[in-house]
Formats: C-alpha cells, structure tokens, sequence
C-alpha cells in the first residue's frame, strides 16, 4: 500500500527534515532521513526505500551526483526538490532520471500529491538498491509480451528488451511514458494528456518533464536503422509511430 511506504529524505537542512517528516508521518509514511551522502547510503545499504526526495544543493555535494550514482544501481523512484533560481538543474536532474521535482518554497500538500502520484506510478515492481550480498529472486512465467520492431516489452516484469535481447535500464518515468505512448500507437498524443497520464497534474509551458522525459526515451530506443519511434507532433505534442503486437512468452 502507498501509505505504507517508505520515504528516505535526503537534505542538509534539519528544519525541512523535521517538516516533511511530521507531514509526510501524519500521511501514513514512513519516514527516513539523510543529512549527508554517508548518511545516504548507510540508508540505502540497510533499509528499503521505497522513494526519496533529494535537495538539489547540499552542504557540500551535489544532490545531482548522487542521483546519477543512485540511477546506476537502481530505479528507486526519486523527486528532485530544488531552490527557484536552480531550475536548470531540474532539467539536468530528469535528463539523468530523477522522476519529478518540485521547487521551494511549496506546499506541502503540493509534495504529498507528487510522492503519491511517483508512488503509483512505480507500482511494487521498482529495484531495490543492491545491497551487499543480496541476490534479487528470480521466478519463470508465462506473461504477455508487446513487440515493437525488433523490441520487446514485458509489462508484468516492466522491463524493456532491445533487438539483442538485452535489458534497457528505464527509469520509471520513462518505462509509464513508453507503455503510455505504446498503448496509443500511431495517435498524436498532447503534452496536457501525457502530464495527466504520467504525474496526474496539468501541464504547463514553461514545464519541461514530458520534453525531457521524452528526449531521454528517444536515446533509449533509437534504431540502428534510423527509425523514429516517437515522432513530435507540431503544436500537439507526441505520437509512437510503430505498430505493436502482442503474444504470451514463457519466461
């Protein structure tokens, strides 16, 4: 249940530890905190997290390091909370897989929304942060597979198969935007309709999450061959322009 959730919340700042661990206590959360990247990881290597919220400016780190060194080991969802004046580091933090981001100063209500919107969207199948000695279990089923070219998406598993058969490391943002995009194939699809689908918020113009989302996806599936699978619609926003399949693989 989202509301037994763990948050791990990483900021320098004691107050805004206190203040999002009393709101986010009072919702049902539970509540980690980090000062330090030390802390961090001393979290991370002994708890399960299920989100975290990371300043963008520490002490004396950048939060956007950290978040890039988490991005390598795991897809543990993460909400990027930044001072106003450091908006192009929320660009910068999505492009390297941050999920959302909010800016100071905000309503905490505001914050509450978007870590249950970031928690829904993960569902219960994000990676746990690789713990020393820990081996993730490993099941065989049969399941539904979707295939786009010489791609393969599994939803159970929400993992995304390339034309060699290897695994694409998709943050959680991007795997929804893909199943997103993949269950309206060669429809032009607004920035409006994919906000609401993605984060269950209006978009706005000056909001950069779709194009950024959406530009680190292209990366993630460019063919060799050149072929463009998500396409911008001037004026609207963006269409899948493959056609999909879809049959059951024994795992």
């Amino acid at each position: 249940m989202i509301s037994k959730a763990t948050i791990l919340v990483v900021d320098d700042d004691l107050r805004i530890r206190e203040l999002l661990r009393t709101s986010l206590n009072a919702e049902g959360f539970a509540v980690l905190e980090a000062g330090t990247s030390e802390e961090l990881y001393e979290r991370l290597n002994s708890e399960d997290i299920d989100l975290i919220t990371m300043d963008v400016l520490l002490d004396r780190e950048n939060g956007l390091d950290l978040v890039r060194d988490i991005r390598r080991r795991s897809d543990i969802p993460i909400i990027l909370v930044s001072g106003r004046v450091e908006l192009i580091d929320t660009v910068v933090g999505l492009e390297i897989g941050a999920d959302d981001y909010i800016t100071k100063p905000f309503p905490i209500r505001e914050l509450i929304a978007r870590v249950r919107s970031v928690l829904r969207r993960a569902g219960s199948t994000t990676k746990a942060y690789p713990r020393q000695g820990h081996t993730p279990e490993v099941t065989e089923n049969t399941m539904e597979v979707i295939r786009f070219g010489e791609w393969t998406l599994m939803p159970a598993a929400r993992q995304l198969r390339n034309p060699d058969n290897e695994e694409v490391n998709l943050t959680t943002a991007e795997y929804d935007l893909l199943e997103i995009f993949i269950s309206s194939p060669q429809r032009a699809l607004s920035r409006d309709h994919l906000m609401e689908q993605l984060t269950g918020r209006d978009w706005q113009s000056s909001d950069r999450v779709i194009d950024n989302h959406v530009a680190q996806l292209r990366k993630k599936i460019e063919s060799d061959d050149g072929f463009e699978w998500i396409k911008t619609v001037r004026g609207t926003g963006y269409m899948f322009a493959g056609k999909t399949t879809r049959e059951l693989l024994q795992m």
